[in-house]
């Protein structure tokens, strides 16, 4: 996989440990990637209100402290600036009322954490294939990644 432009990734993840493996999982990949991360919902909105970094793509973990990972979906889409860039919700639960509110808020993909380095190299390489925005949402039925 090869990009003509450098990738810019913006990923939300309160865990330290599961942003540093992304940023690993990411420099596995043959792509020119720039990736910010921000340790909190409230951190990303800033980044994004900011002006200083449009990026191509959204990680956002689900669960984090101060704003969680559908309460910025909802910010994002209410943003004309970046509404139709493509948001992917990363979560341990695959809990059904969380894959419906992020599926109706506007996600792109709902990705279950996985459990092996490997696997989230491949999930990224995927979603990475894929990233262009102007592709329309999925049917609900190819939405979730499972682990």
């Amino acid at each position: 996989m090869t990009h003509d432009k450098q990738l810019r990734i913006l990923l939300a993840d309160d865990d330290e440990d599961d942003a540093y493996l992304f940023q690993e999982a990411l420099d596995q990949i043959p792509a020119q990637i720039q990736l910010i991360v921000a340790e909190n919902g409230m951190r990303l909105m800033e980044i994004l209100k900011s002006g200083n970094f449009k990026p191509d793509l959204i990680f956002l973990d689900m669960n984090m402290p101060i704003k969680n990972g559908l309460e910025c979906l909802a910010e994002i889409k209410q943003l004309e600036a970046f509404k139709d860039i493509k948001v992917i919700i990363l979560s341990t639960s695959i809990a059904q009322h969380l894959l419906d509110s992020a599926y109706a808020g506007g996600a792109h993909l709902y990705i279950q954490k996985p459990t092996s380095f490997a696997a989230l190299i491949d999930i990224l390489r995927r979603c990475l294939a894929t990233e262009s925005a102007n592709e329309p949402l999925l049917g609900m039925e190819q939405f979730l990644i499972p682990n």
